[in-house]
């Protein structure tokens, strides 16, 4: 499915003003709630955890429609590999080198312990045969996103940065919430390159109370916001403006809903920066503005919004879509230290 088939036949998106008169004159009961928000904002509560990642994910196609299937196991070769792993940790390469290669005997298609098979080699000082490994288990299974790590890793120790950053990029592609690499650049500053944090850290939320439509936002970030808030509780309380933007009255996770509201959110932020330097800022508003300027708004809602819902989404994505997404990355998360 492509991540723009939501737009097709919807009305135009709300201003903030429009959604206020609509708040205004609805039957539904609208409570404004200032409040400090949480350190990191109400991402977590806005965008919940709503589907696990697969441990080991591989991409089929039903009816037309990607979807995501754990990769079949084989117990004896997870025995070898089971075997492997206690070499690995000893730092008995050779020894951890030959056990995986026995399970890839009795199993050729286990991608991952041709994957470890590569670390094993990588640890044992051979990067340009682990990078052959890493290539051979991503030729298995292009979805997992540590087969691309691995190859970074890899290339780079070959002096191959070029490659190395490409490989990195589609590892976070595949999984845009990552911890990994973040870990890695920090732990590697001789590399020069980082991926930045979320560019939102939401100050605006929006929830039923009984009849009541809350609209929480904090004070200390401005009226943008407000505007945010505002435009969530709106979804929130008025089930026909669903219907008329996403063809369903069905709460669920929309990037046509995200779009409006940071749409919502940035216009105001930059009325407000045109009138004055003086009052509230938000850096992050700032950072939305320059996506929304890139045209690539949908591309942050997937990439940091959709993955926050279900970690592994990017992988059900058109090909198009995805090519998108490296070009987000290439703009926004994956920079060299001093684009930060």
């Amino acid at each position: 499915m492509s991540a723009r088939q939501e737009d097709s036949g919807r009305r135009p998106y709300l201003t903030p003003a429009q959604v206020m008169k609509w708040m205004e004159d609805s039957k539904v009961q609208y409570r404004l709630d200032p409040k400090d928000s949480p350190p990191g904002g109400w991402a977590e509560e806005l965008w919940p955890l709503r589907v696990e990642p697969l441990a080991a994910p591989r991409v089929a196609v039903d009816d037309g429609q990607r979807v995501l299937q754990e990769w079949p196991g084989n117990p004896k070769a997870e025995a070898f590999v089971l075997q492997a792993e206690e070499h690995y940790r000893a730092r008995r390469y050779a020894e951890a080198a030959r056990l995986y290669e026995q399970a890839l005997t009795e199993c050729p298609d286990c991608y991952l312990a041709r994957a470890y098979l590569g670390d094993a080699t990588l640890f044992g000082g051979d990067a340009a045969g682990a990078l052959v490994h890493y290539q051979k288990a991503a030729e298995t299974n292009p979805h997992d996103y540590r087969l691309y790590y691995f190859q970074g890793s890899a290339l780079a120790r070959l002096g191959r940065m070029d490659e190395a950053v490409e490989a990195w990029i589609w590892s976070l592609v595949l999984f845009p919430r990552n911890p990994v690499l973040r870990q890695f650049f920090q732990q590697h500053p001789e590399l020069g390159l980082v991926v930045l944090d979320d560019v939102l850290a939401p100050r605006g939320f929006a929830r039923k109370e009984g009849e009541e439509v809350i609209v929480e936002f904090d004070p200390d970030y401005g009226a943008a916001w407000l505007a945010f808030a505002n435009c969530k509780a709106l979804w929130l309380g008025e089930p026909t403006h669903r219907q008329e933007m996403t063809g369903t009255t069905e709460r669920h996770f929309s990037s046509v809903e995200e779009t409006e509201c940071l749409a919502s959110t940035a216009v105001v932020h930059e009325g407000q920066k045109n009138q004055s330097e003086e009052g509230p800022t938000d850096a992050s508003l700032d950072r939305l503005t320059a996506v929304i300027r890139d045209g690539m708004i949908t591309e942050l809602v997937l990439f940091e919004l959709a993955a926050r819902v279900h970690p592994q989404y990017t992988l059900t994505l058109a090909d198009e879509d995805r090519q998108r997404l490296r070009e987000y990355v290439v703009r926004h998360v994956l920079l060299p230290v001093g684009r930060r």
